[in-house]
């Protein structure tokens, strides 16, 4: 269920028990649903820490902290989905990014990321949560009691932020990510007039293409799933 985005100020460290989480070292792995116990690693406890607008995971085992920096791709802790984007790149633009971000399922089998552009850069920032201001009952403006030092912000607070997929791009099952633009979103909503017209009521394209513009549109299109 959609519910709400958090963004984190300064470093907030989020944990759950190592039993839950898991990893999938290739996009194919997660598309099949192959997916490792973190715990296999030799592992006691993980963590995940937010700083400078990217998710880090810490173990108490230092190769297997290693490994989940460098080898695997998803990670699902705490109930969420996190990418590794140490070695992805988009035709867009380079992910200035050498740890997480949170993603979501995104219709059939991809994943939706969001991304923080600086400079004509990008750095991943964080969604720890879920969809802000879309369907968050009970969740306005003010703090949260999820975790100190965590904030609830409206989905305002996102138009600096842009939507990206990670898909298969071929048949050996690897994946590439693309930046979502007019032209996908236009086709995309081709399909559902309302939606489309809600799509173009921003008529600056900045702000068409921000995640608090998008992410409400592709929730209620359906395609954003938890």
């Amino acid at each position: 269920m959609v519910t709400a985005v958090l963004l984190l100020c300064g470093t907030v460290q989020l944990q759950a028990q190592v039993s839950s989480a898991k990893f999938c070292k290739t996009f194919a792995d997660y598309t099949a649903g192959h997916w490792t116990a973190v715990s296999s690693l030799g592992v006691n406890s993980c963590e995940l820490k937010f700083t400078d607008n990217e998710f880090k995971f810490r173990t108490d085992n230092k190769e297997a902290t290693k490994h989940l920096k460098k080898e695997a791709l998803v990670v699902q802790y705490g109930g969420h989905l996190y990418v590794n984007c140490r070695n992805l790149d988009c035709d867009e633009f380079s992910l200035d990014c050498a740890n997480y971000a949170q993603a979501y399922r995104y219709g059939g089998k991809g994943l939706l990321l969001v991304a923080y552009r600086i400079d004509g850069g990008a750095l991943l920032a964080s969604l720890a949560g879920d969809i802000v201001g879309v369907a968050a009952p009970g969740v306005v403006g003010a703090v949260s009691s999820a975790a100190s030092s965590v904030i609830w912000y409206g989905s305002k607070d996102l138009r600096g932020f842009r939507c990206y997929l990670l898909e298969n791009s071929n048949d050996d099952g690897e994946a590439k990510i693309k930046g979502l633009n007019d032209e996908f979103m236009e086709k995309l909503l081709a399909d559902n007039a309302a939606l489309l017209k809600q799509y173009k009521a921003a008529n600056k394209k900045s702000d068409r293409l921000s995640a608090s513009h998008i992410l409400p549109i592709l929730r209620d299109k359906g395609l954003i799933k938890e």
